[in-house]
């Protein structure tokens, strides 16, 4: 038999092979060592002043040392349909002297005499305006009436010439009629400082 001039390859095209020339490799992609993360957490806060729903403001300085004690409140008016979620708040003791301030929750209809601070704002800043707040924030100095309808729930002590933030992120919550009021009980010793009230908060329609 004549010998023929073909010589067999050196390596074989199975299928892979096959598929290999072709462009297509069939085994599984191992995944990339980095990906990507495509979601975006959007705190609460800002999702509520987005719909013009987040609110801060402050009292005005308030005297210490005035005969009396000061206090400065949160409050959720009685029929306003609306939940506050209280988000921060923040107590400035402008005195030499540390101040002692109580935390108390009660019924909004117990705070008398106070003035309702026109400080307060949406937190969605615009030209077409959000909503005015349900909420007010009201505060007084030198009084001898202490609102009786609730608890003190904390009590702190604010250094001298010091800001003192509080977060709540929203776990503080009052329904119509009720407040969270912070007080600055009588002092023996005269002071002649100030202090000041800052709170931010959101407001939901109340449902059931």
């Amino acid at each position: 038999m004549p010998s023929t001039s073909y010589t067999p390859p050196s390596y074989y095209y199975g299928m892979p092979d096959m598929y290999m020339q072709m462009g297509y490799f069939p085994f599984p992609t191992p995944p990339a060592a980095d990906t990507l993360n495509r979601h975006i957490v959007t705190p609460y806060a800002m999702a509520m002043a987005s719909q013009c729903r987040y609110y801060l403001g402050q009292t005005d300085k308030m005297p210490l040392g005035a005969g009396g004690c000061s206090y400065a409140a949160l409050a959720n008016p009685a029929g306003s349909g609306v939940q506050l979620y209280i988000n921060e708040f923040v107590l400035t003791n402008f005195s030499a002297q540390p101040q002692e301030a109580q935390i108390w929750f009660g019924a909004t209809k117990s705070i008398v005499g106070a003035k309702t601070s026109n400080q307060v704002s949406p937190g969605y800043v615009q030209l077409s305006a959000c909503p005015s707040a349900h909420g007010k924030i009201l505060f007084a100095s030198g009084s001898a009436d202490i609102p009786r309808q609730g608890v003190t729930v904390s009590t702190r002590i604010l250094p001298a010439m010091t800001t003192v933030p509080s977060e709540k992120g929203g776990h503080w919550i009052l329904d119509p009629g009720t407040a969270v009021m912070v007080l600055l009980p009588a002092r023996g010793e005269s002071d002649s400082g100030e202090w000041l009230f800052a709170a931010g908060w959101w407001e939901q329609p109340v449902f059931g």
